[in-house]
């Protein structure tokens, strides 16, 4: 190696200052905290807790030299925060601080150590002008007296955001990021299945009445579970060997069968309208796949689950049964579908008095609730479109809404590029499956409030845009013809 790549490959000065500095920074603070911790607790426990302090250390400074890594721990540790409790949980907060930590370093590194362009597409800059407004919009929540708290809540959330942009990159960048993204994003629907499916295996256990089994239902992370559905179903209709298939075909089962315990019918059409969307998307062999091997793994799932759950299998089949044919009912019947679409309406009206500025977050309404007779005064709009022209005007919502629509396309583009390598274009085409799957369920079920939902539309969009820059780049370096 001559002078010249030496002295590319070694790290800028101010970057080795940086590190420098922290790491001294680092080992002070830990000092202080043991010198604190034998002084208040004794030396016994202090001799438990300093040693895992030390290797909770290590492999910090470990992961936080290894960005990409870092982001995987991120997307797979989601897990731990995923139910959605009320209140600030301890490993809430832990996660919280671990996953601002990796979005700082990220973008302190790529945007003044590096110093590379961080908006890159028309998406970028549409969320990045989005995300640049977002905190000033709290001058609007004191305007409208809205809650303080809450509105730092929907903050925190909405910042989910920002991961975008690391993951863009990190599946642009290396070649091997699409497929193990890809495989992560099943991977943490299949946890979440898991755990739902327990949940619901504990519930059977302390029913009593028949009608219990049918109407019982676990909604945590419906919107999560679609989202690794649609992206199981695509690396099972994409697979190229039979032992990829069964493993895809299992793994999109479990998701699947995750999504339907949530008794979610607007998760179930979303889904619904992803698979359309990946059998308009798909050739002609894939989409007979699609047929056969979807048939046949229902027919599978439907058998484990006699296994599992044994005599109550037919009572749950009813009551999806049920669920499933008042979906064509449920505009003119469902109170609760009738209550969101009146909810939505009366939102409307505030909007037209204050269409473009919106009235910020944490600002709640008045809303009077014919499922519960009573007057509701809540910040939470269900349909998402409306919520969002309510809280930032029709400027937030017209950013966030292109942003959407482009990073969609940007899927399509990836997915129908011959050029591209096949986890490229399966990366963009379940990113876009799953992006138009959110273009229904956003109507009754906001994905811009809650956490879990933000996480995952955030990390499907990564993955769409990420995806597109690779086709650009494979598609410029493919030889002409």
């Amino acid at each position: 190696m001559n002078s010249r790549t030496q002295a590319a490959a070694a790290p800028p000065p101010q970057a080795l200052w940086i590190w420098g500095r922290t790491a001294l920074v680092s080992a002070l603070g830990l000092g202080l905290l043991a010198t604190l911790a034998v002084a208040s607790l004794g030396s016994w426990p202090a001799s438990v807790l300093l040693p895992a302090a030390m290797v909770v250390l290590a492999a910090a400074f470990w992961l936080f030299r290894h960005p990409a890594t870092n982001l995987f721990v991120v997307l797979v540790g989601f897990v731990i925060v995923a139910d959605n409790e009320a209140g600030f949980q301890l490993r809430e907060v832990l996660y919280a601080l671990y996953l601002y930590s990796v979005l700082a370093l990220w973008y302190f590194d790529r945007l003044l150590i590096r110093r590379k362009p961080l908006l890159r597409t028309r998406a970028d800059q549409a969320l990045g002008l989005f995300l640049l407004l977002l905190p000033f919009t709290m001058v609007l929540t004191v305007i409208f007296n809205g809650r303080l708290v809450g509105a730092l809540s929907e903050l925190f959330s909405l910042s989910l955001l920002a991961l975008y942009f690391p993951l863009k990159e990190t599946a642009a960048r290396y070649r091997w990021a699409p497929r193990a993204l890809v495989l992560t994003v099943v991977s943490v629907g299949m946890l979440v299945a898991l755990r739902n499916c327990f949940e619901y295996w504990q519930m059977l256990g302390r029913v009593t009445q028949a009608w219990q089994v049918e109407t019982g239902r676990v909604v945590t992370n419906d919107s999560l579970l679609m989202v690794s559905s649609l992206f199981g179903l695509t690396l099972m209709v994409y697979a190229n060997r039979w032992k990829v298939l069964i493993a895809s075909g299992a793994c999109f089962l479990l998701c699947f069968a995750g999504l339907i315990l949530t008794q979610s019918r607007g998760y179930w059409m979303a889904f619904s309208l992803g698979a359309m969307a990946l059998f308009a998307l798909a050739d002609n062999r894939r989409r007979v796949r699609m047929l056969l091997v979807g048939g046949a793994g229902l027919a599978a799932m439907i058998s484990v689950g006699y296994v599992l759950v044994g005599s109550y299998m037919g009572l749950l089949l009813g009551g999806l049964g049920e669920r499933i044919l008042s979906i064509g009912t449920a505009f003119t019947a469902d109170l609760s579908l009738i209550n969101r679409f009146r909810e939505a309406a009366s939102v409307m009206e505030l909007v037209k008095e204050n269409p473009v500025l919106g009235y910020g977050m944490g600002v709640s309404y008045y809303f009077y609730d014919i499922a519960h007779q009573l007057t509701d005064y809540d910040a939470l709009v269900h349909n998402g479109y409306v919520g969002l022209w309510y809280k930032f005007g029709i400027w937030g919502a017209g950013l966030m809404l292109f942003f959407w629509g482009n990073t969609l396309w940007h899927g399509i583009q990836a997915a129908r590029a011959r050029a591209c390598t096949p986890w490229t274009r399966i990366c963009g085409l379940a990113a876009a499956v799953s992006l138009t799957g959110f273009a229904l369920s956003t109507i009754t079920s906001n994905p811009f409030f809650l956490k879990d939902s933000l996480f995952i539309f955030s990390v499907t969009a990564g993955l769409s845009g990420g995806a597109y820059l690779r086709f650009r780049r494979e598609h410029a370096e493919a030889p002409a013809t």
